[in-house]
């Protein structure tokens, strides 16, 4: 607080103003001199407050900058004058020792920095003591000197000297910063670093691409990034962090981001072909650095997934192997996995992986294109599942039926015919179902709930109608041997039936035929019974789909033959002929001729268990109706239950026109109910949007082709579910 007695005197002379302020740049002189000890800061405080106060402010103010600023000039001279060595440390010391001694005058000239300096627009001490210093210093001849040592002290530190002052370099930034970040630092340091520095590594990515592996190369870009963070996150403004960072990555990525992937010798391309996943890794991690650096490489990855799912679904050896192709896919997507978590991935806080969706889309794209190449993979998937749900050699055990389901489903999305891996599936299903020959019942349902939980209840409705039946028949079966019971009928052959609902399972069209009488009076009281306890239901046999135990005895051992329903019909006419012709088979069963020729051919193959069941005279491969067949009464077999179905993986070229024919069918159906339920909803649209609704709609389950759909659009048109409008041709309008 000032004493009252000061704030009473009257003006002050100029000459006690003068002497007042003579006073004051004689201290400022002892302070730099570094003798502050010697002076009595109340009373210079004091005289600035009367100096103020009496109106002379502007005559102090000016007298100290001048007196600053002559003592700066004179900083100047004596560093200029030091060796190279000493040059910036000496500037360093008196800019601390500046820094110091216009703190002390600051708190001298408190009052005038809080009245007059305001009040008059001036800038407050400190920052002209400052401000003083950089326009002193930072002249032309010095600053020239003072960027070629800095740059000096970066250039030692790149090339790995490791007795550079990196401290020095960090309290000349932070001394241009305090003077002026927009005036000094700026212009006089940053914008020389940022040019000297993509010069350097404009020379430097020259050098080294071509002397180093493109995985050695990035390694330098990578050590480079680090070192100039490092570097400008101890002794640089923050802002100059990013500006540094996107040099190199413009000098030493972005000019090279071409040539890194296509690199000869130790590019991508040969990365990819040595699966070096770390490699890979490495440069999905220094390329993603700079937008769109990566592209070129996503490309490469593309093609490359795909030529080499092409050699696989293309292999017209493989073609003969569909299982060994679909083991070859699933170990292709799954390879593509492991490219996608080690190489081109990111990895969230809680250790979750992420797949780069560039790279996840190119993987998937690729894959999208192999599995639809060839037309028979969504058959070939169905039979590998086939085989391991089955019981045989090439089951699996129970704890890996959730990976094997897993991997399908993973092969499964990729299909654009979904809808065909359905037919061929319920026709594998129906096999094992009514063939007894499924390994495990939860394992097939588990299946099922899979491709529900995929693709919805839709697609697996008739899956489960098919366990369904399985399920009620069993009860039927009980019911029925109550039935026997009750009414004192006794069976020739002990037979179980499969009742199938139409629509649920892939049933062929049924033929009829002729049975034995062995066996005629087990089906008439099986068809009594069912008539009677299910009035207005149909019965159709369907003999090409069951099967039968047949004892055979007359050997040196009691085998049992598991053959096909139509191959047991077969054998008991041999019970009572030592032989009988194609044409006596033919005239007694009433069999098909397809189906007849393919049963008893059946019978006449020798395997690698047992031998030929029947023997016949003429041509293998061709039957007449005077070919004969008669028991082989040298039969052999290793085992004694002997199957003599043989097992075909691959439809015949007929069966395939029919799967097909079949499939269009269903297309054709599920058209015009998706057409008739979007009109119904929209009640007019034009063809442009009903096409797309429809392909929409429909994707799920197969690719519709437009020409498909207009088809289907004008058959509805005939059938009178929609009209044309009158206001134009390709705009319909739905009828009720």
């Amino acid at each position: 607080m000032i004493p009252a007695y000061i704030q009473r005197r009257g003006a002050l002379p100029q000459n006690d103003a003068s002497q007042k302020i003579g006073t004051i740049l004689n201290a400022i002189e002892q302070i730099y001199k570094e003798n502050a000890s010697n002076l009595s800061f109340q009373i210079l405080y004091t005289g600035a407050y009367q100096i103020v106060l009496h109106k002379h402010g502007d005559q102090l103010y000016e007298s100290v900058k001048e007196t600053l600023s002559s003592y700066i000039k004179g900083v100047r001279e004596k560093a200029m004058g030091c060796s190279d060595e000493r040059f910036l440390s000496e500037l360093l010391y008196q800019w601390n020792k500046h820094r110091t001694a216009v703190t002390m005058v600051r708190d001298i000239l408190m009052y005038m920095d809080r009245n007059f300096v305001p009040q008059s627009k001036k800038t407050p001490v400190y920052d002209l003591g400052i401000k003083l210093f950089g326009q002193e210093v930072f002249h032309k001849r010095a600053l020239e000197r003072i960027q070629l040592l800095m740059l000096d002290i970066i250039r030692k530190h790149r090339d790995g000297e490791d007795m550079v002052d990196k401290f020095l370099l960090k309290d000349l930034c932070f001394m241009m910063l305090e003077i002026s970040k927009k005036d000094v630092y700026q212009p006089h340091f940053e914008h020389m670093f940022l040019l000297e520095s993509r010069k350097h590594y404009n020379k430097e990515a020259a050098l080294i691409f071509e002397a180093f592996s493109a995985p050695d190369y990035l390694r330098r870009v990578v050590n480079r990034l680090v070192e100039e963070r490092e570097r400008a996150i101890m002794c640089m403004d923050p802002e100059t962090l990013s500006k540094i960072e996107d040099v190199v990555k413009a000098t030493m990525i972005e000019q090279y981001k071409q040539r890194v992937v296509e690199k000869e010798g130790s590019g991508c391309a040969v990365m990819l072909s040595e699966w070096r996943l770390d490699d890979l890794r490495l440069v999905f991690d220094v390329l993603s650095l700079v937008p769109g650096a990566i592209d070129p490489c996503v490309d490469l990855v593309l093609n490359y997934c795909r030529t080499q799912g092409y050699e696989i679904v293309k292999d017209k050896d493989l073609d003969e192997k569909p299982l060994e192709m679909v083991e070859k896919l699933i170990k292709l997507q799954m390879d593509y996995r492991m490219l996608l978590d080690r190489s081109f991935s990111t990895k969230t806080s809680d250790g979750k992986l992420i797949h780069s969706e560039p790279f996840a889309k190119a993987v998937k794209t690729a894959f999208d294109d192999i599995v639809n190449t060839n037309s028979k993979l969504p058959e070939y998937l169905s039979l590998h599942v086939d085989s391991k749900l089955k019981k045989g050699k090439t089951q699996i055990a129970e704890s890996d039926f959730d990976i094997l389901f897993d991997q399908v489903i993973g092969i499964f999305r990729h299909l654009r015919e979904k809808d065909v891996f359905e037919t061929y599936y319920k026709k594998h299903l129906a096999k094992r179902l009514l063939g007894q020959r499924s390994q495990s019942d939860e394992a097939e349902k588990s299946f099922i709930a899979k491709l529900k939980q995929e693709f919805g209840y839709q697609f697996t409705s008739k899956l489960e109608g098919m366990f369904k039946d399985m399920r009620s028949s069993r009860e039927i079966n009980e019911s029925y041997k109550n039935y026997l019971d009750m009414h004192n009928k006794k069976s020739e052959i002990d037979m179980t039936l499969q009742i199938l609902t139409t629509g649920f399972w892939p049933v062929q069209q049924s033929f009829t035929m002729t049975v034995p009488k062995q066996f005629e009076s087990s089906t008439r009281y099986f068809n009594e019974f069912y008539t009677d306890t299910h009035s207005g239901r149909k019965l159709t046999w369907q003999y090409h789909m069951g099967s039968a135990d047949v004892r055979a005895n007359g050997f040196e051992k009691p085998y049992e033959l598991n053959v096909s329903t139509i191959q047991a019909c077969l054998l008991v006419l041999l019970n009572e002929n030592e032989s009988l012709s194609y044409g006596d088979f033919s005239k007694l069963t009433s069999i098909p001729a397809k189906e007849l020729k393919l049963n008893l051919l059946a019978l006449t193959v020798k395997s690698a268990t047992h031998d030929k069941v029947l023997t016949k005279d003429g041509d293998a491969k061709t039957l007449d109706a005077t070919t004969r067949f008669s028991p082989n009464n040298e039969f052999k077999s290793k085992l004694i239950k002997v199957k003599i179905n043989p097992v075909i993986l691959k439809e015949s070229k007929e069966q395939s026109q029919q799967t097909q024919v079949k499939i269009d069918e269903e297309r054709s159906w599920l058209l015009d109910a998706t057409i008739v339920r979007i009109m119904k909803a929209r009640k007019a649209l034009e063809h442009r949007d009903l096409v797309i609704e429809t392909t929409k709609q429909l994707q799920s389950r197969f690719m519709p082709a437009p020409d498909a759909i207009k088809k289907r659009i004008e058959n509805l048109i005939e059938r009178e579910y929609l009209i044309r409008s009158e206001e134009s041709r390709s705009k319909y309008l739905y009828q009720a």
